[in-house]
Order: C-alpha cells, then structure tokens, then sequence
C-alpha cells in the first residue's frame, strides 16, 4: 500500500514538474531589479508620474503582465496624455492576449506621437490575430532571431533535432552576426547559413541547439481556401502571436499568396496548414496604411521552393560561414538588407538611413512596386508627404492590375485629409480585388463618414459576407443600417459584432447607439457602460451613456457622462448639442449658453 502511495506521489510530482516546465515557456527577459527600484521610487510620492510609469514598465518586462495593466492605468489617471504610458498599456494588454483593448491603447499612444505604437496599432488585427494559444510543441519548435542587440527582429522554426532553423532571408540579410532564442529563454549564436540557390526569400540556419520538437515539410502545396496559421513575434511582444486566414491563390513562382495578416518581427515565420505541417515561409505582409487599417494579405515562400532549398543541403559545402551574408547582398533582392529596412526602422526608427537605403535598391529595381510602397512608408516617418504620395502613384502605373499601392494611396490621401480622393482610390482597390473583405470594410467605413449612406451599406453587407467572423465588419454593418433608418437591423448587427468579440469596444458602442436609436434606453445603459469599461478613452461610448440617461429623463446622471464625453473629444459638436439640452433641464442658463456657443462654433458654416 505505501509502495502504490510512494508511486502516486512520484506521479503528481512528475506531472506537476512537467506543468511547470510548460508554464516557463517564453519567460520574460526582464528582471526585478528595476521593479524593486521603481516600487521604491514610488513608495517615496506616489503622485509622481515618472514613478508610476516606471512601474508600469519594470511590471511589464518582469512578465507580470496584469499587473503592469493595472499600474498603467494608475499612471494614466496622472498623466493622460503620456505617449509611453499609453504603450505601455497597449504591451500589458497584448501579453494577455486582450487585442482590442490592446489596438485601442496603441491608437492612442499613437495619436499622442508615437509613432512606433501607430504602426503596430494599424497592423494589429484582433479578429484573425491570437497570443500565447498554441500547442506546447509547437511553441517549443519557434524560435527568435534576434540582433547584435538582442531585440526581436524575426521568427523562425526549427526542422530538424541537431538545430537546424528555417527563416526568411530578409531577416538575416547583411548580418555579421545575430543570435537565436528559443522558448526556454536559451540564446545560440548562429553558425552557418545555407541560401540554397538564392532564388528565394528563404534560409537554413545552423546553430548548436538541440531540439526534439521541429516541424516538418508538407509534401505538397496547399490547395485554395485552405486554413492557414503562422505563429511569430511581432514587435514589442515576447508570446507567440498567431495569425490566421487562408490560400488566396494557387503557388505562382516561389510564392503563396494568403488571407493572413502580418507584423514586423512575423517575417521568417513557419506558415502552417492544419496538419501543422510547413507550406511555407513568412516574407511579406502588406503595408500599414496611413489613417488606417492593414489589410489582412501576406506572400509566402511556397512549399516547392524550400523543398528545393532543402534539396541543396545536400550538397558539398551547402552551409557557408554567417559572415559571408554581407558578401551576398547581390544575390537577390531578399538578401539585401535595404530592402527590409523599412520594417527594421520600426525598431531603429532611423527613417532617413531607410529612406538612402531604399532608394539605392530601387535604383536597380525601378519596375518593383513594392519597393516603392516601402519608401512611401519611410517618407511618411520623415513627413515627406508629396515624395511618399508620387512613390504610391508610381507604383499604381508600373503594377495596374495591383490593388495594394491603391489601398496604400488611400491611406495617404485620407491621413492628408483627401478624403473623396481617398474614397476614389479605395473604389479602384476593390473593383481590382471584389474578393477583399478588408478593402470593402475600408471603403464602407470612408462613405459612412462621408455621408454616404446609401452607398456605405452595400459595402457592408459585403464585407459581413465576405468575413462572417469579423466584428469590425459587423460594427460598421450596424452603423450603415442605422444611418439608413433600418433600427432593427442595426440592433442585430451590433449584438452580431459584440458576439463575435466582446472585447471590441467599437461593436459595443455600436450596439448602444442603435438601442438608444430605438428608444431601449435601460438596456442602453448597460451596453453603453460595457463600452465605457473597454475603452475609457472613447468619447463615443461616454455619449452613448449620457444619451440613454438622457431618454429616460435623468438628466442629472446624464450631464456627467456628457461633459466626459466633450473633454476626451472637445471638437465633437454632438457632445456640446447634448450638454446645452442637458443644461438648460437643469436650470443652468449660463452653462447652457457656453455650450451652445461651442457647438455653433464647431458647426459647418451652412448647419449654423
């Protein structure tokens, strides 16, 4: 009987040993030495809002991600207008895999300057995007590729047990030397590096780690429609992010198209049918787009082609020294590193060093759109406005048939404020790629705040189509029928969007706005409080709060809520409309008064 207990024992010991092995994966890279000085800091005055964000952040890189949220928003009630804060914020919440409270923090970090948040804010999309939910092996089989500095600059996987690694060649190009990470914390130097024929965007990396978890080749490519996943490190986050989508179209050249959205840091990603078998390599995501969103296409390197890389492995002296990687910067486009400094800059954000260096490449590849559309991107750091919009235009003229330098020259006019040229330019984009759920999520968006009602809902009821799973598809469903008067199926459309991620705070205040469309006031309330608690920062939520108040006839509850409303968003004229009807309930002739000279003043000429 003791031995069977002896053995139980063992058993749990065993299991929970294993448990936290697992639990380990991915620590983080911080330690408490910083938390212990900023505790301290902040246990001296703890109105200090350099102490409270040095909390937030020495939380944030120990891992203790909850907590740093929390210290975050302690630091924000101090100092709402902090940029770094509101990054901080944004890192805690994509730790915990909150990606819609995450987006909404990194928008903001964004409009308060920075930059670097900005773009990862655009590219980031909650409804194809997940961390931290993968397979232990799986997650185990990942590695980092980092640089001399030790920052994240790529993904890769292993493919064998003796440390052979698979990434993107743009990842490493013209590195004399980087390091790898795997999901222990363990960093190996990389040794040699096999390019096979330099005919793809693809590497075999050496190194002397061991790994018994690795991924194997599909023997075939993936046929269209087919489930994809690719599992990476994009910027600024330490847990596996996840995307998901689909083949767009059959193999062509070296290269898969697909429906999956990628960040900077995914690059060199294994992308994965659900076999999870490899069918090919990360390389290139389509372009954050200035005033917003990137849509969700990616190119791959296929399965034929690493197949043939495998192959060459074979041959006599096939790995080389890493050093030589500077020597082949003419071998192909992908092993020069100026090609993928445009997305390095969003770690260096040395925008004119990328700006020289794009433009050399380009000097000797005048006809590679894409090549233009990074440019762009770099002289829109610089604020370069008139040479990014020609570079967008060139690219339209060498590839015609080629949504994406649309799309790109969308996002410029609508960031400049050109909004009908906007609007044109996203039309041609989806005459070019009718298929496109985001193109036509774009536009949709574009004609319901031009107005365009009408226009906007057919556009809406296509990307609801084109994307049943997409919330924001159904946030801007539920805005195009209630602006055409169709309450009722506004309403459906909001509890669709709040269903498919009641973590969206967008579909939330949708949803309140068609329920207080319909007179459901005390239900209003409810939604419109759920809206306030993920995103505290949006005015629109605070007025969908103070309306529903507002029709039940509190006004006292209401006016509060407005005035919320008018100090996030001072040049909103519905908040200022709102608190004068409020006021004057109340019997505050003067208040009143100021209110309705701020509204009038923000009002068109025409509407006074």
């Amino acid at each position: 009987m003791r031995s069977r207990s002896h053995l139980l024992l063992f058993l749990l010991l065993l299991s929970a040993t294993a448990f936290a092995q697992e639990a380990k994966l991915w620590p983080p890279r911080g330690n408490n030495r910083p938390l212990l000085a900023a505790s301290q800091a902040l246990w001296w005055n703890k109105d200090d809002p350099e102490a409270r964000k040095l909390k937030a952040r020495a939380l944030d890189f120990a891992g203790r991600y909850a907590e740093a949220e929390q210290a975050a928003r302690y630091a924000l009630a101090v100092a709402p207008k902090d940029p770094e804060v509101q990054r901080i914020l944004g890192r805690s919440l994509l730790h915990q895999g909150k990606l819609n409270q995450a987006k909404a923090a990194l928008e903001q970090a964004g409009q308060l300057g920075d930059a670097s948040s900005r773009s990862l804010a655009t590219m980031l999309r909650p409804d194809r995007m997940s961390v931290g939910d993968l397979p232990a092996n799986l997650s185990r089989a990942l590695v980092q590729i980092q640089d001399d500095q030790g920052r994240c600059v790529g993904t890769g996987c292993f493919v064998s047990t003796n440390g052979i690694i698979l990434t993107a060649a743009h990842v490493v190009a013209g590195r004399r030397r980087f390091t790898i990470r795997n999901a222990f914390g363990k960093v190996f130097p990389a040794q040699a590096v096999c390019p096979g024929d330099f005919s793809a965007d693809a590497v075999l990396l050496r190194t002397e780690a061991t790994s018994p978890d690795f991924l194997i080749l599909s023997k075939e490519e993936p046929p269209i429609d087919t489930p994809l996943t690719v599992s990476g490190f994009p910027l600024s986050i330490d847990l596996p992010l996840t995307s998901r989508g689909t083949v767009r179209a059959k193999a062509k050249d070296g290269v898969l198209l697909s429906t999956v959205p990628l960040m900077p840091g995914q690059s060199g990603s294994p992308v994965l049918n659900p076999h999870q078998q490899i069918v090919g390599v990360a390389s290139r995501g389509s372009l954050a787009l200035l005033g917003g969103g990137a849509p969700a296409r990616s190119e791959a390197v296929s399965t034929s082609a690493l197949h043939r890389l495998w192959d060459f492995t074979a041959q006599p002296q096939a790995f080389s020294d890493i050093r030589l990687l500077p020597k082949w910067t003419s071998k192909n486009t992908f092993f020069d590193p100026a090609v993928s400094s445009a997305e390095h800059t969003v770690f260096d954000q040395d925008y004119a060093k990328s700006e020289e260096a794009i433009s050399t490449v380009i000097a000797q590849h005048p006809e590679d759109a894409g090549l233009l559309l990074r440019r762009a991107m770099t002289r829109i750091a610089l604020n370069q406005i008139p040479a990014a919009t020609q570079d967008a235009q060139l690219a339209c003229l060498k590839e015609p048939k080629n949504p994406e330098p649309h799309r790109f020259l969308c996002g410029i006019y609508l960031g400049t404020g050109r909004r009908p040229d906007a609007i044109e330019e996203m039309s041609k984009a989806f005459q070019l790629d009718p298929q496109d759920a985001d193109t036509a999520e774009g536009l949709s968006e574009l004609l319901l705040a031009s107005a365009r009602y009408p226009e906007a809902l057919p556009l809406a009821e296509d990307a609801v189509r084109l994307n049943p799973e997409s919330p924001r598809a159904w946030s801007i469903l539920c805005a195009a029928r209630l602006a055409t008067g169709n309450f009722a199926g506004a309403r459906q459309a909001g509890e669709n969007a709040t269903k498919k991620d009641p973590e969206d705070p967008r579909a939330w205040v949708q949803l309140a706005a068609s329920l207080n469309a319909s007179h459901e006031f005390t239900l209003a309330i409810s939604v419109a409080q759920t809206a306030t608690r993920l995103a505290p920062n949006d005015a629109r939520a605070w007025l969908n709060l103070a309306t529903a108040y507002t029709g039940l006839d509190q006004y006292a509850e209401a006016v509060g809520y407005a005035e919320r409303a008018t100090q996030i968003e001072p040049q909103n004229p519905t908040g200022w409309k709102l608190l004068t009807a409020l006021y004057g309930q109340l019997n505050r002739p003067a208040d009143a008064l100021s209110a309705r000279t701020r509204a009038q003043a923000l009002l068109p000429t025409t509407q006074r």
